[in-house]
């Protein structure tokens, strides 16, 4: 039974996109718009002093220059702090926020009170990240529905400049700085997933266990519902199950079963929110795993359940995993279902055709291998265990028929085919096939079965999904000493494909 653990690359962490704020004209930050959705009913209009204010930012949001912007900024903060704003405490404090707002990104997130003209000891600093986070928390709570309009002015430029800081210098390997950023940024915005997606990647670096897991559990958490970022959220989700079984390996007990039980309970979720991601393949393996050390069949029992409930969703790499875990709990007729998946999605793949035709046998359905090990010898003709199915299938055959004529026929068959195995001079046998996106491997070995020296030469051919070959390459073995063993490894420089085939030695 083939472990298909290496079908595919898997490629680092996915980053969390940074916001993108929009351009206005003249090339300046667009703001949130200046009247509020008709789900937010704050009235930003009245009383005078503040309809002038809702008029005036947008100086402020057009600013060619920081010192026009922080002008624009003290002019209208001073109409939003006049004794008749108090009329409408609400509209004034969701307008001193958007100008805060637009004062850190003109003139930076600490500054004098004197410096933006709010009312109070003119000389006092104020953190313009924590008023302003204040400011829209008493609006949100005040005004629930407002949530998403003040989450853009949550994540406006100020929110994006600090994410993207923080990212630079996480690349940087400046974990202190990024770290900062990053912390800094979550004062603005709580509910977005970036600054943890930079925290538990600064954790990772500092080698502290507890916290990537924390940090990268809540950027989950606040990937949850954004869809358009489902394929980072899939790899993040791979990640936080992966770094758990990396602390598992080198941990003593409790601990240890602790990080597998929580890599597999990751891991599942992996196999049933996404079962169609390039990671699904790799959960599933690492189930594999943790139930390989732990002795503990719970997780893979689930995820068998998952497969077999999402096989119109699953890729053929998942489905051929799946029916592993099928083969090894000897569910017989689920690992059937998973291989003929798996072969109906990718034809051209040696190992689906020959685990397919192997389990088909083993449930005594012999008539149904006679194809799938027509197609296995199209791909891999030169290996005997490809023509003992042959001999298998005929077998069963025999085995399931009353009329002694056909079951001399079958059983003719099976003694043919078996000859025919034992006389093949040679055996071709994979190792690996490395299926990446921009390059494919494949590993394996050639065994000499005769009584002298020989060299061999084998002529691939890699194909994609469709059958269409892909490219051509040729690899020469040997000499092999009789009755030994000589390796080729054969990579081409192009990704896609889904299988290989080569012509029969001679």
């Amino acid at each position: 039974m083939f472990d298909f653990t290496r079908f595919t690359k898997f490629s680092a962490a996915l980053l969390i996109a940074v916001p993108v704020v929009a351009g206005a004209q003249g090339g300046a930050a667009a703001a949130p718009a200046a009247t509020a959705a008709p789900a937010c009913d704050i009235e930003q209009m009245q009383p005078q002093p503040l309809a002038l204010a809702s008029i005036g930012r947008s100086k402020a949001v057009g600013a060619k220059t920081p010192e026009e912007g922080m002008k624009a900024v003290r002019d209208g903060l001073k109409n939003v702090f006049d004794k008749a704003s108090s009329q409408n405490t609400l509209g004034r404090d969701y307008l001193a926020a958007q100008y805060l707002m637009l004062a850190v990104e003109f003139g930076g997130e600490v500054q004098t009170r004197g410096n933006v003209n709010m009312p109070g000891d003119k000389a006092a600093s104020l953190d313009l990240l924590v008023v302003t986070d204040s400011l829209l928390t008493i609006v949100e709570t005040a005004k629930p529905m407002c949530k998403e309009e003040t989450g853009q002015w949550r994540e406006y430029k100020p929110f994006a400049g600090r994410i993207g800081a923080a990212y630079k210098a996480l690349q940087s390997n400046l974990l202190d700085s990024a770290e900062k950023s990053a912390t800094r940024a979550i004062i603005l915005s709580k509910d977005a997933p970036q600054p943890y997606d930079v925290l538990w990647r600064v954790m990772q670096a500092k080698n502290d266990e507890d916290g990537q897991i924390k940090y990268l559990n809540i950027a989950l958490e606040k990937l949850a519902s954004d869809t358009a970022n489902a394929k980072v959220r899939a790899n993040l989700l791979f990640n936080l199950g992966r770094i758990q079984q990396n602390f598992a390996e080198k941990a003593t007990e409790p601990r240890k079963a602790q990080m597998y039980k929580g890599a597999a309970d990751v891991y599942l979720r992996v196999i049933k929110e996404y079962p169609g991601a390039d990671e699904t393949p790799f959960a599933i393996n690492g189930i594999s795993v943790a139930w390989a050390l732990t002795k503990d069949s719970t997780a893979a029992l689930a995820a068998l359940g998952e497969c077999k409930a999402a096989t119109a969703q699953l890729g053929d790499i998942s489905a051929a995993q799946c029916g592993v875990i099928a083969t090894r709990m000897n569910k017989g007729a689920d690992a059937a279902e998973l291989f003929k998946t798996a072969s109906t999605a990718n034809p051209y793949s040696r190992d689906y055709l020959y685990n397919y035709a192997a389990t088909l046998f083993d449930l005594k359905r012999a008539q149904e291998m006679l194809p799938v090990v027509g197609r296995l010898l199209s791909l891999d003709p030169s290996n005997p265990e490809n023509i003992l199915l042959y001999a298998y299938a005929y077998r069963g055959l025999a085995d399931s028929t009353k009329d002694a004529a056909m079951k001399k026929a079958y059983t003719d068959s099976a003694v043919v085919y078996m000859a025919k195995s034992d006389a093949m001079l040679h055996k071709v046998s994979y190792e690996s096939f490395e299926r990446g996106t921009t390059s494919t491997i494949l590993s394996g070995r050639v065994e000499n079965r005769t009584k002298a020296a020989k060299t061999f030469t084998l002529e691939f051919e890699f194909l994609d999904k469709t059958g269409a070959v892909i490219e051509k390459k040729s690899v020469t073995v040997g000499p092999v000493a009789p009755a030994g063993e000589g390796t080729f490894n054969v990579e081409i420089a192009k990704g896609g494909a889904a299988g290989v085939r080569y012509a029969p030695i001679p």
